[in-house]
């Protein structure tokens, strides 16, 4: 095993969106890594593959039906090769703690950051990949395991 990753949702994008970023999730997600993302995470992607197909208002890009179920059977087939970090009451309460620390616009982006450190308690080689600045910025407040795709790929 190589390394062991938590893929916040944002990272997961970034392996159906071609961008920068976007080679380098690959290669983690097909290498020999321990791999994590929360629960959530499965909505929030949900989301940008719904938004790219039916709602393309709120989108630049416009997909079809097609390429609609092809993503969506990667994306299945990827959270497979993942651990499922479930949310729980501990993973709640954590967000105080980061709330304290700075604040995120997103009370997922909240949620990421706590199950990624309450996962930390047991991975503690655990690196946190992220696309989102303020994210990476504020996990920086507790440790250096992050990996920003937008700063350092």
């Amino acid at each position: 095993m190589n390394n062991d990753y938590y893929l916040e949702s944002s990272a997961f994008t970034k392996r159906y969106t071609r961008e920068k970023g976007s080679i380098f999730i690959d290669k983690i997600l097909l290498g020999n890594n321990r791999l994590f993302y929360l629960s959530i995470t499965f909505c929030e992607v949900l989301k940008v593959f719904y938004g790219l197909y039916k709602y393309p208002q709120h989108n630049e890009q416009n997909i079809t039906e097609t390429e609609f179920n092809r993503l969506n059977a990667l994306f299945a087939t990827d959270l497979l090769r993942a651990e499922r970090i479930a949310l729980t009451d501990e993973i709640l309460n954590k967000s105080r703690a980061i709330l304290d620390a700075g604040y995120l616009k997103s009370s997922f982006d909240v949620l990421q950051l706590s199950g990624f450190l309450i996962t930390k308690e047991v991975y503690p080689n655990l690196i946190l990949i992220t696309a989102d600045n303020d994210l990476a910025g504020l996990t920086l407040t507790f440790t250096n395991n992050v990996i920003n795709l937008n700063k350092n790929i």
